[in-house]
């Protein structure tokens, strides 16, 4: 089995790149695009992702004008082209790492499609915020055929 999702404790270095670890580093090669996430982190995506996403704000039936605009100015315009170095880090641009509040220590998720860079700190405190509403979609699902054992 692949996991397609799971997270890693980083570290920012004094130069602002993070380190990518190993096992996310496969999918996640060659030009890569670093943009503002939705929260308070840096989203990093491949190409063919990244060419989806933005094909997806732009071409919208579902947006009117202002949040068409508004996505563009957070996402789109703030992107930046990014690669892999040697050392599997990735420089992350001041402006973004200004946004997502990146200090030294940092996680880098996986989703399916992405990678979050997040300050350890303001992830924590984004978790314990939404703590409450996390815990009552649990109980949504926990009766789910998927969740129950055998």
């Amino acid at each position: 089995m692949e996991l397609k999702t799971g997270a890693a404790e980083s570290t920012l270095d004094d130069k602002g790149r993070v380190s990518i670890p190993v096992r996310f580093r496969e999918c996640f090669q060659g030009e890569l695009v670093i943009t503002w996430g939705s929260e308070r982190c840096a989203w990093i995506m491949t190409s063919a992702v990244w060419e989806r996403f933005e094909r997806s704000i732009r071409n919208s039936q579902v947006l009117n004008p202002k949040q068409r605009r508004d996505l563009e100015k957070k996402h789109l315009e703030e992107a930046n082209e990014v690669e892999l170095d040697k050392a599997g880090r990735i420089a992350i641009p001041p402006r973004i790492r200004k946004y997502a509040n990146l200090t030294k220590d940092c996680l880098v998720i996986r989703s399916e499609d992405r990678l979050y860079i997040w300050d350890v700190a303001t992830r924590d405190a984004d978790i314990a915020k939404n703590d409450p509403e996390t815990l009552e979609a649990f109980n949504l699902i926990n009766d789910q055929e998927y969740l129950r054992a055998d």
